[in-house]
């Protein structure tokens, strides 16, 4: 996909993965539609991003786990750039804990954000574009496919999402694209946000992801993995379903508060989100 010229749609953008991409993206003569929950800190996220390409950004605040604020975004984005091209379905959040009680609420506020709100912006997408090309772009996660201790609902959500994607391009016909992002552990505030003291390993800064994202855009890739490790570890629990049971079971509580040790490589990067 040629991304000069592009209208493009970017969710959680006030921080982690959105903020480093917004920050890759500034790279091109491209329109951009940055929208975030928290409309303090998107200001300042689309404030930092320099302007070498030419760029225009332009914010929208709203929560992604409401529809009409979904519905207000692509009328905003319409409004502002004419139409989207390219979106990209990245906001979302994890919890960190252990199941102990039926909690039906709890479960609704993830899976809204992070599975009903990509699949609706999908969906809006091709009703926006019935007759002409476009991409749309989910943040998924390796969770979706090995599920971590204290992940359980996270991961299921980034499943969900990978059996959508599956049927979806079924059904999309020749002029619209969706592309799966599987990142590392991303090394941001995502998982002190979802309570965990860890990142798990191993794991990327999000400048890394982002600029792995934007080349498979360029090159019109349908599945994106941030790093040469993801594949090798996805084969391998193929052929060796052994290994990600051996896995889970190192990153139980012993080895997770080994981990948590001062570590120089982690303390050097700061966290975007």
């Amino acid at each position: 996909m040629r991304l000069e010229q592009s209208r493009i749609a970017v969710t959680g953008a006030a921080s982690g993965i959105g903020q480093a991409l917004l920050r890759e993206l500034a790279h091109y003569p491209v329109q951009i539609v940055a929208a975030d929950i928290d409309g303090r800190r998107l200001a300042d996220s689309a404030a930092a991003i320099p302007s070498a390409g030419d760029a225009k950004v332009t914010t929208f605040t709203g929560d992604m786990a409401i529809p009409e604020d979904v519905d207000a975004l692509f009328d905003f984005a319409v409004d502002t750039m004419g139409g989207i091209d390219l979106f990209f379905a990245n906001a979302g959040f994890g919890y960190f804990e252990q199941i102990e009680q039926a909690d039906w609420g709890h479960i609704a506020s993830i899976y809204r954000t992070n599975v009903f709100a990509p699949i609706y912006a999908a969906e809006k997408m091709r009703e926006l574009h019935p007759s002409s090309d476009y991409r749309v772009v989910i943040t998924g996660s390796v969770m979706g496919r090995l599920a971590l201790s204290n992940y359980t609902l996270y991961a299921s959500t980034k499943a969900a999402l990978d059996r959508f994607a599956e049927g979806y391009r079924l059904e999309m016909g020749d002029h619209g694209q969706l592309t799966m992002v599987y990142p590392l552990a991303v090394r941001t505030d995502f998982f002190r946000v979802a309570g965990d003291p860890v990142i798990p390993w191993p794991s990327q800064p999000a400048a890394e992801v982002a600029r792995a994202v934007v080349q498979g855009i360029k090159n019109d890739k349908e599945t994106i993995y941030t790093s040469w490790i993801l594949p090798l570890m996805l084969l391998t629990l193929r052929l060796l379903p052994f290994t990600g049971r051996l896995y889970q079971r190192l990153d139980g509580p012993v080895v997770r508060r080994w981990l948590a040790r001062p570590r120089p490589d982690l303390e050097a990067t700061e966290p975007s989100a």
